[in-house]
This record gives structure tokens, C-alpha cells and sequence, in this order.
């Protein structure tokens, strides 16, 4: 992958930064305290303040997921080199990256649409 700035490192970042948007939307409505942990039988077991580093940390783990797979690029750019230098195999690491940010941008919204 020659380009960094590819469409699916830009789709990827934004997705990324949707928690943090959806926060700051919901942050005026949200309780006091909110659950940051759930037990087996998904009841609540421990509360934080809304705005606790913690809650950010939840918001900032597909950013931080993001960050991670945006190192481990060309490192996967390498592993997935063609002979044919074929486009979809070029693309395999962006996918990738926008994959995993996906995964921990969901979970970053499913943690905020419960609080």
C-alpha cells in the first residue's frame, strides 16, 4: 500500500471517532453514575462518574484499536505483496483496519447506548 491516507483509513478514523461524538451528545442526558462493568448475568457491578477517565478510555478503544492497525499496515501490506500487485490484496490491509475499528467502535457504542 503505497497511500496512507487511503478511503478505508479515512472511513476507519471516523469511525473511530464516533463514540466520542455519540458521548458528547448523549453526556447531557446520561445519569450520574454509570455502569462501566457487567457480571455474567448482566447486572451491573460497578458505577463510575459520566465523566471518568474510564468512560473515555470505552469511547477512545476503537481509536486506540485504529492507531494499532494503522502501524500494523505496512507490516500486513508486506504479508499480502502479490506478484500480480492485484488491488484487492492491496486493499487487504485498509479492510483489516477498517474490520477491527468497526468491531471496537460497535462495542463502544453498545457500552454507551446502555449507560
Amino acid at each position: 500500500m503505497r497511500n496512507r491516507l487511503n478511503i478505508f483509513n479515512v472511513l476507519s478514523f471516523f469511525l473511530s471517532a464516533l463514540p466520542f461524538v455519540i458521548y458528547l451528545f448523549m453526556y447531557p442526558t446520561m445519569p450520574r453514575n454509570v455502569a462501566i462493568h457487567y457480571n455474567f448475568n448482566d447486572v451491573a457491578d460497578r458505577f463510575v462518574d459520566k465523566s471518568s477517565p474510564e468512560v473515555w478510555l470505552l469511547c477512545g478503544i476503537s481509536l486506540i484499536s485504529f492507531i494499532i492497525m494503522l502501524m500494523l499496515q505496512p507490516y500486513l501490506s508486506r504479508q499480502f505483496k502479490s506478484e500480480e500487485g492485484s488491488a484487492i490484496m492491496e486493499s487487504l490491509p485498509g479492510l483489516f483496519t477498517l474490520l477491527i475499528t468497526l468491531v471496537f467502535s460497535i462495542l463502544g457504542i453498545c457500552f454507551l447506548l446502555k449507560a
